[in-house]
This record gives structure tokens, C-alpha cells and sequence, in this order.
């Protein structure tokens, strides 16, 4: 299994409407649901969103990307970081609430 964090950065923020946005929480969450995205959120900046996702190979999360609709309606690029984990907190829902 291979790790990746993916930064998306908004570009044209003036395409963003109520469908899209739909569309956008549904694609990200099927692929949750599937157990394939850690967690997901808005950069403090609002300039764009922050995800870690955990895929067998880099052409998964590129083609989930390409097909992602924030991507397909031109709102937000992404660039994607793949990381080898060394170290993990033993309970991540504790260190979360902190």
C-alpha cells in the first residue's frame, strides 16, 4: 500500500456554485466509504483542501483526481506528495480532539 497527502489549490473560485460543491462531497465521500481517504479538510487560507489517501499505485489517485469535479469544472488544481509513514500515534481519535 502506498501513501500520498494531496494539496488541492483553488483557482476559479467564481465556478463554485451548490451542484458542484453536491458533487464534490458525494465523489469524496464513496471513496471514504471505501476506506481509501484518512481525512480530508479546508486549509486554514480557504485557498483549497488537504487530504491523506492510501492507494496500491500513484495512477489511482491520479485518475480519482482527473475525474474528482472540482478538477473537472477548472475550480482546483492538485499536487500530489506520496510519503512512507515511519511513525503513528496509537490512537488517532484521541489526538485529533486535542
Amino acid at each position: 500500500m502506498k501513501f500520498f497527502m494531496v494539496e488541492g489549490t483553488l483557482q476559479h473560485i467564481e465556478q463554485m456554485n451548490e451542484k458542484v460543491m453536491m458533487e464534490h462531497k458525494s465523489y469524496t465521500q464513496k471513496e471514504m466509504d471505501a476506506g481509501n481517504i484518512l481525512m480530508a479538510g479546508l486549509k486554514e487560507d480557504m485557498s483549497g483542501g488537504l487530504f491523506i489517501m492510501k492507494s496500491d499505485s500513484l495512477a489511482h489517485v491520479q485518475t480519482y483526481l482527473e475525474n474528482e469535479p472540482f478538477y473537472t469544472y477548472g475550480i482546483q488544481t492538485y499536487r500530489i506528495i506520496e510519503f512512507s509513514p515511519h511513525f503513528l500515534t496509537q490512537n488517532l481519535a484521541q489526538w485529533l480532539e486535542k
